[in-house]
C-alpha cells in the first residue's frame, strides 16, 4: 500500500487548506521528524495540520457520500462521472477520501504519540493530545461507515509495515472510536476564547459519542450522552431555521462542530460549497463566479417534502425567491431545485466562500434523543417535546415563536403515535432537517432503508452498495486487503 498514508514522520508537509482562526497562520512545510515536536508551537501546529485534514475530506466529499449516493441529491450538472450504483474500486473519489482519512490519522497518530514528551503546560498538552483524539476517532468514524472492516493504524507510519495490514473488523473499529472520543470528552474544554473557537470541545466528543452509539444501536448509551449534551446547556436552536446557515452566525449557538473556512485567506481556505450546491443559473452567482452545480436535490424529494418554511429556505426550485432577493435570475432552477443552506451572497470565485461545513449542530441531538428515547421507552413527552420543538422552529416563518394556524396546517406537532409510527416519523424529521449536511446515507444504513429507499426511487441499488469499493490501488499495493462483496479487484 505504498503512499497510502503519507509518511510525516519523515517529512510533516502541511496542506495548503487553512481555516479561520486556529488555523489562519502561516503553513510550515518539509519539517523533519529530528526537529519537530520539540516545543509547544510544534505541538498546536501538528494539531492544527490534523484539523487541516478535514478541509480536504469535507470540502469536496461530504455532501457527495452522504447525500448524492442516496434518493435526495444528484451529481447536478456534472458530467464524465459515474452514477452512485455504477461505481466501481476505479472510482478516484474513493481513493481520494480512503486517503485523506488516513492520512489524518496518521496525523493524528503523531501527535499522540509524540506530544506528551515536549515540555509545556500540562493542561495545554493534555488538551493537545485530546484534540488528536477527537479528531482520530472521527477519521476512523467516516471510514467505517463508508468502507465496513478497515486497517487500524495506531502509530505513526515510520516504515512500510502500516502499509501492509489486513483488515480489522469493525468492532474493534468501533472500540477504538469510543475509546478515542471518550479521552477526548474527559480533557477537552468546554469552550474557547475567541482565537481557537471551532476547535473540538467537549460537547463535540459527547454529541459524536451519542451519534456513534446511535449508529450502533446502542440506545441507552446514545439517549445519556445527547441527554449530557442538553443538560450542558451550552446549545440551543436558532430562531430562525435560515440563521442556522447564514456565514454570520458561523460557529453559532446551534453549531457543535464544524469544519472551518474561511473566504479571502492567501492560502486558499475559502469554501466552495456555494459554488457547488447553487443552480447553474447565469445570473445566481455575485462578483463573477460561475456555480458548478456539483449537487442538486432530486425532483422526487423536492416533491415529496411539506410546503413549510424550512423546505422552501432550504431548496429553491424557481428564481426570483423572496428568500433569496439578492439572486436577480428568472426560471427554473437548473439540474433540478437548488439545495441553498449553504449560500453565501459574498461568494467570490477568487477568494472562495465563508460557509463552514457543519458536522454536528444541536437539532442532531435532539433528535439523536427523540430516536433513541422512544426506542427505550416508546413515545413519551420528552420525545414529543425534542420533536416539535424542531417542527416549530421548521414552519415558523416569521420567528415570532408563535404557532401561527396556517403555519401549523404546513407542518403539524406530532402527537399520539405508537412506536413504530414515531420511530417512522423521527427518521422522516432527520430527513428533511438534515438533508444535503451529508448525514442522509447513514442515517438509511443504520436503519437498514437504504436498498428499498434507492430501489423505490428507481436506482438500481442492491447489496452490495451498502459499502464502498475498497479502492483498486490500495488493493494493489497491498496483498493482505480484501476488496468488499460485490467488487471487483
Amino acid at each position: 500500500m505504498k503512499k497510502i498514508i503519507t509518511i510525516i514522520c519523515l517529512a510533516v508537509v502541511f496542506t495548503n487548506s487553512a481555516c479561520e482562526n486556529f488555523l489562519d497562520e502561516k503553513p510550515l512545510s518539509a519539517i523533519s521528524s529530528q526537529d519537530f515536536y520539540i516545543t509547544s508551537e510544534d505541538a498546536k501546529a501538528g494539531v492544527n495540520a490534523i484539523y487541516s485534514v478535514l478541509a480536504s475530506t469535507y470540502g469536496s466529499n461530504g455532501w457527495y457520500f452522504g447525500d448524492v449516493s442516496t434518493e435526495i441529491a444528484n451529481r447536478g450538472e456534472l458530467t464524465g462521472g459515474l452514477d452512485v450504483m455504477d461505481y466501481t474500486a476505479a472510482d478516484p473519489v474513493f481513493r481520494g477520501f480512503w486517503s485523506e482519512n488516513y492520512r489524518g490519522i496518521n496525523y493524528a497518530n503523531l501527535a499522540i504519540s509524540r506530544i506528551g514528551d515536549i515540555s509545556m503546560e500540562e493542561g495545554l498538552r493534555n488538551r493537545y493530545i485530546a484534540e488528536a483524539h477527537f479528531l482520530r476517532g472521527l477519521f476512523y468514524f467516516d471510514l467505517v461507515r463508508a468502507f465496513g472492516s478497515v486497517p487500524l493504524i495506531v502509530e505513526p507510519t515510520v516504515d512500510d509495515s502500516n502499509n501492509r495490514l489486513p483488515r480489522t473488523d469493525t468492532e474493534s473499529v468501533y472500540d477504538l472510536i469510543i475509546s478515542d472520543l471518550s479521552m477526548a470528552e474527559a480533557t477537552l474544554p468546554l469552550t474557547y476564547s475567541s482565537s481557537d473557537i471551532g476547535r473540538a470541545t467537549k460537547g463535540a466528543a459527547q454529541s459524536l459519542l451519542a451519534k456513534v452509539y446511535l449508529t450502533k444501536g446502542d440506545w441507552q448509551k446514545a439517549r445519556d450522552k445527547a441527554q449530557e449534551v442538553i443538560s450542558s446547556a451550552k446549545y440551543s436552536l436558532f430562531a430562525n431555521m435560515k440563521d442556522v446557515f447564514n456565514v454570520k452566525n458561523k460557529n453559532g449557538k446551534e453549531h457543535i462542530f464544524s469544519v472551518q473556512f474561511k473566504s479571502g485567506n492567501n492560502r486558499g481556505g475559502g469554501s466552495s460549497f456555494t459554488s457547488q450546491f447553487a443552480s447553474r443559473n447565469p445570473n445566481i452567482l455575485l462578483n463573477g463566479a460561475i456555480s458548478g452545480t456539483s449537487i442538486a436535490t432530486e425532483p422526487g424529494f423536492y416533491d415529496a417534502t411539506p410546503n413549510h418554511y424550512r423546505k422552501r429556505i432550504m431548496m429553491v426550485d424557481s428564481f426570483p425567491s423572496k428568500y433569496y432577493p439578492e439572486i436577480t435570475a428568472k426560471g427554473k432552477a437548473q439540474a433540478g431545485p437548488a439545495p441553498m443552506k449553504y449560500w453565501d451572497a459574498t461568494y467570490g470565485s477568487a477568494q472562495g466562500g465563508d460557509a463552514n461545513w457543519i458536522i454536528l449542530r444541536y437539532a442532531d441531538i435532539l433528535l439523536i434523543f427523540a430516536e433513541a428515547e422512544n426506542e427505550l421507552n416508546g413515545p413519551s413527552e420528552p420525545v414529543y417535546e425534542k420533536l416539535n420543538l424542531i417542527r416549530k422552529r421548521a414552519r415558523d416563518e416569521n420567528a415570532d415563536g408563535v404557532n401561527d394556524a396556517t403555519e401549523v396546517s404546513e407542518l403539524p406537532d406530532l402527537a399520539n403515535l405508537t412506536k413504530e409510527a414515531l420511530r417512522e416519523a423521527i427518521w422522516k424529521e432527520r430527513e428533511m432537517e438534515l438533508c444535503f449536511e451529508g448525514h442522509h446515507r447513514w442515517d438509511l444504513l443504520r436503519t437498514g432503508k437504504f436498498v428499498e429507499k434507492l430501489k423505490a426511487s428507481g436506482r438500481n441499488a442492491d447489496s452490495k452498495h451498502v459499502l464502498f469499493p475498497i479502492p483498486l490501488l490500495e488493493i494493489q499495493a497491498n496483498p493482505l486487503l480484501t476488496q468488499n462483496e460485490g467488487y471487483s479487484q
